[in-house]
């Protein structure tokens, strides 16, 4: 119950561990993801999104692999113990990790949050410098479209002949007030009539006409949106329109106008913008120029078109562009039209319409950034493991110092109690070499083998053993060889001789390629001695030293087993001594155990050695005979039994008579198994013993019938008692001098279902036997006296006797004091109850009945003795009880006359009687001439058929009323 208490409190302390050490780790590892994601939180968005990017895609699951490694850690303790070196080594190692888990943990967590710090710092970095260059690059793309666009217009005026007063406007000089406001009024009409005023001028779109107007305005060359025009040959071709303005004096006076100058792009402004520095997968430059709801892009593409409109399938595009253009001016990072993040710059182009954009999806912008992660995070992973591994190896080391220290502290000391145990142990300790020479022994060594330690060094350990047993102490050694370890029992010899068993505990031990041998040697002769002390204890009887029960039925199934092998026969008889219970009672216990030492001793002498004899108890013996070759053996034995113990044994000076009976039977002649052979011998032992004893009788069928019937019997007999089958009778005792009954016995008759009405001497046997004799007992006696009481309310006088049986004067003897309250609560002195015990009873010297008898007699209750004449009394014994009455048996009645010898006896028993004060009761008598002489012999009471027969208690009644209660002889 404690082990298994230890174990459930170990059980459950591992658990507690374990989950102890998960919360740490997970809290740990959450308060490290809750740092970083605050770090990755607090950056502006436009500086640092690859280091979003990189943080959220490389820093938290390098965190959820260290959670993992930290709870395989955790769950590491209860895996199994390691069996190998290997295993151990591992299993050593991770008990060095979780014993300083936070510190490991703290490295895990701290140096990736400072990789992690740094790289934000270089990053943002990073990310600032490219900005800042990508802004100077587009800076510079814009100076060279507008250079080009400069070149383009100088080109534009020397190919129109515009120069001096007629060229392009010269600085300061001005339109006038009527001129500026006129011209736009008549530009938009020839846009709007689409047809020619009065000068003869084409029309114009709205658009050219806002351009020219812008143009003489502005006074400045403009670079106005793409069209598309054809060639000579029918073809046409996307060009810009470069608006030129120009004053010159006419006829009428000075006259403004705008000269349109067509630019093929694809010659001169794309292979400007071509010569973008950085190139990339996803870098785009390109013009776009957004007008009302028009929206239009100028760059290369696959299809040979360089100028054109936002198509209407692509509004996305175009809006995204208009709100570009509209709302951010230089550097920008958002998300395109694709749904993708950017970085970009635009930037107005100076005189146009156009602005110019440069982009890159931020991915390959920042790609060099991403590198620099992985670098960071590459070396954060090596300085980890680094610094894990230089920790680990330096716990480890220390904690192997500490272990070091620990195991040679602990090997002096084992080295120190080894010498105190081997110099002071109660057992002698040898150490020798492979071939047994001995090396070394302590004190107890030459103690116990009678030699100085001296002289034991440098002998061989065969010399201190018995030389008889050398063949099975090479048979252990060699033994002991191959299986390194081993017990076992042999005989050492002392110096002067003597031989004595002992134990030894050995060893092999293997150092440095030498193997040596250790022996604990004990003396265990005192162990031998109580060892079969214990086993004798367990197997004989210890007062007759013959084989008990256990070892009589171990032997006894060993020899029905080897006959059912070998098709033997094995005979067992069943001994009980006759009258032993009268010696053991007269003479004492003492001379009772004598006569079983000395029947015991008797009865082996009558058998062969390989045969068994034993005690079962008591005075009961049983004889196992085997392997017996003719069946007449067993008569002449159990007649050899029968004639040793008929002898006389002399017991304390005394001759002592018994004889025994002896129950015979066969296996498997006459049983199938053991119970049934010691069941059916016990049988015929008690049919010798129930024919008079001093004989022995063989097992038959019919007594396995009669047991059968007794067995139904005992079965009736409990529940006729439960039923009330029985029925009380009573037979009158009159008075010899005046004739009248004023007495009667109670007697019981069972009146069986089946057989009718049965004597008591068919039942009370078995009643004795088995216990019930005391409850029906009891209940007699109850039932007697109440019925008493009512007769002795007409007669006073009036007394009742009944029997009793030995049986109820033991194991809690008879309920007197019951007896006396039941007596009282009648009203019935108890002199009116007369307890009848036979001389078997009276001839015991058990103390108990002496105190039960006394006490009954103390109290008022006459006692009579039964059937005086047949038993065992004495007449010490009727002085001792001093009994009220004596009742002279019926077979010295039965042939009562003048001059026979039943007169004389039974003259000489009433002068015995009356001498000794004791009334006498004549039982049987059945003629007026046995009444005439029990009559002058001075008998005081007769009981018999001549006076009544046993009648029922209705009759009985009757018969003191109608005769008056006289008799005359």
């Amino acid at each position: 119950m404690m082990q298994s208490d230890t174990a459930g409190l170990k059980i459950r302390e591992r658990w507690r561990k374990f989950f102890r050490s998960v919360g740490v780790v997970l809290g740990g590892g959450l308060l490290a993801a809750l740092a970083v994601w605050m770090l990755v939180s607090g950056v502006d968005p436009a500086g640092a999104a690859a280091s979003q990017f990189v943080g959220r895609k490389y820093i938290f699951p390098a965190g959820a692999i260290a959670l993992f490694f930290a709870a395989f850690l955790c769950v590491f303790g209860f895996f199994p113990v390691p069996r190998s070196s290997y295993a151990s080594g591992i299993r050593f190692s991770v008990f060095i990790i979780r014993k300083h888990l936070p510190v490991f943990l703290g490295i895990a967590v701290l140096v990736p949050v400072l990789a992690y710090v740094v790289f934000f710092m270089l990053a943002e970095n990073e990310t600032a410098a490219f900005d800042r260059n990508f802004s100077l690059l587009a800076k510079e793309q814009i100076r060279q479209i507008s250079d080009w666009k400069d070149r383009q217009s100088a080109w534009a005026v020397a190919q129109a002949g515009l120069s001096g007063e007629a060229g392009i406007f010269r600085q300061g000089q001005r339109l006038g007030v009527t001129e500026r406001q006129g011209l736009p009024e008549r530009l938009q009409t020839v846009a709007r009539n689409g047809r020619p005023d009065a000068d003869g001028r084409k029309p114009v779109t709205e658009t050219a006409a806002h351009d020219m107007s812008h143009v003489l305005k502005s006074r400045r060359i403009w670079m106005g949106p793409p069209k598309r025009i054809s060639n000579a040959d029918g073809t046409w071709r996307d060009v810009l329109t470069m608006y030129v303005p120009f004053m010159k004096e006419t006829s009428a006076g000075p006259e403004a106008g705008v000269r349109l100058h067509y630019v093929n792009p694809a010659e001169s402004l794309i292979p400007v913008m071509s010569i973008w520095p950085t190139s990339g997968m996803t870098s785009r430059v390109f013009l776009f120029s957004t007008r009302g709801g028009e929206v239009a892009m100028l760059r290369s593409v696959p299809t040979g078109r360089i100028a054109y409109p936002i198509e209407q399938g692509d509004a996305g595009h175009g809006q995204w562009l208009e709100k570009i253009g509209r709302t951010r001016q230089g550097i920008f990072h958002t998300v395109d039209h694709r749904g993708k993040r950017v970085v970009g710059y635009v930037g107005k182009i100076p005189d146009s319409d156009w602005s110019l954009m440069v982009k890159m999806d931020e991915r390959e912008a920042y790609g060099h950034i991403r590198q620099m992660a992985w670098y960071i995070l590459l070396m954060a992973t090596l300085l980890t493991a680094s610094a894990a591994l230089v920790l680990f190896f330096v716990l480890r080391h220390r904690h192997m110092q500490y272990q070091t220290v620990r195991m040679k502290n602990g090997l002096k000391q084992r080295a120190l109690r080894h010498d105190y145990l081997s110099r002071f142990a109660n057992d002698a300790i040898i150490l020798m070499d492979d071939s047994g020479t001995v090396i070394e022994a302590n004190e107890r060594s030459g103690a116990l083998f009678g030699k100085a330690r001296s002289a034991l060094s440098g002998k061989n350990i065969r010399t201190v053993f018995d030389p008889q047993d050398a063949p099975v102490f090479e048979e252990r050694w060699q033994e002991l060889k191959r299986e390194k370890s081993l017990i076992f029992e042999a005989y050492g010899k002392h110096a002067d001789g003597r031989i004595f068993p002992v134990e030894i505990s050995s060893g092999i031990i293997d150092t440095a390629g030498k193997c040596f041998a250790q022996f604990i040697i004990r003396d265990v002769s005192e162990k031998k001695k109580a060892d079969e002390a214990i086993w004798r204890h367990a197997n004989f009887d210890l007062l007759t030293g013959l084989a008990n029960r256990r070892m009589f039925q171990q032997r006894l199934l060993f020899e029905t087993r080897k006959a059912q092998r070998t098709g033997g026969s094995v005979t067992l008889m069943y001994l009980d001594l006759d009258r032993f219970k009268y010696v053991n009672d007269t003479m004492g216990h003492d001379a009772g155990d004598s006569l079983l030492k000395g029947a015991s001793e008797r009865i082996s002498h009558c058998v062969r050695e390989t045969d068994m004899v034993a005690r079962l108890g008591g005075d009961e013996f049983t004889v196992i005979l085997a392997d017996l070759e003719d069946f007449r053996d067993v008569s002449r034995v159990a007649q050899s039994i029968r004639s040793a113990l008929s002898q006389p044994f002399v017991i304390d000076g005394q001759s002592v008579h018994v004889s025994t009976s002896i129950g015979i039977a066969f296996y498997p002649e006459d049983a199938a198994d053991v119970q049934e052979l010691m069941k059916h011998a016990d049988q015929a032992m008690y049919a010798a013993k129930k024919n008079g004893g001093n004989r022995y009788h063989y097992f038959t069928s019919s007594m396995q019938e009669a047991v059968r019937q007794r067995t139904n019997m005992i079965c009736e007999l409990r529940h006729a008692l439960d039923c009330g089958q029985f029925e009380t009778v009573f037979q009158p005792i009159a008075s010899m001098k005046t004739g009248e009954i004023g007495w009667a016995e109670a007697l019981t008759r069972w009146r069986h279902p089946v057989s009718g009405m049965m004597e008591p001497v068919t039942f009370v046997p078995l009643m004795e036997e088995t216990g019930m004799i005391r409850a029906f007992g009891n209940g007699l006696f109850m039932e007697t006296v109440w019925q008493a009481a009512k007769w002795r309310a007409s007669r006073p006088d009036f007394c009742i006797s009944l029997n009793l049986s030995p049986v109820q004067f033991t194991e809690g003897g008879i309920a007197v004091d019951e007896w006396m309250a039941c007596l009282e609560e009648l009203s019935l002195p108890p002199q009116s109850v007369v307890i009848e015990i036979t001389e078997q009873l009276l001839a015991g010297t058990d103390a108990s009945v002496v105190r039960q008898l006394d006490a009954l007699h103390r109290r008022g209750v006459r006692v009579a003795i039964d059937d005086f004449g047949t038993g065992y009394s004495s007449l010490a014994s009727l002085k001792k009880f001093s009994p009220d009455y004596m009742k002279i048996d019926r077979t010295f009645i039965r042939n009562l006359t003048a001059g026979d010898e039943d007169r004389t006896l039974c003259e000489t028993m009433i002068m015995m009687a009356h001498k000794l004060d004791i009334a006498v009761v004549a039982e049987g008598v059945e003629t007026p001439e046995q009444w005439r002489i029990l009559s002058s012999l001075g008998c005081d009471y007769a009981q018999g058929y001549y006076i009544s027969e046993p009648v029922e208690k209705a009759s009985f009644g009757k018969l003191l009323a109608v005769k008056g209660c006289t008799v005359m002889a």
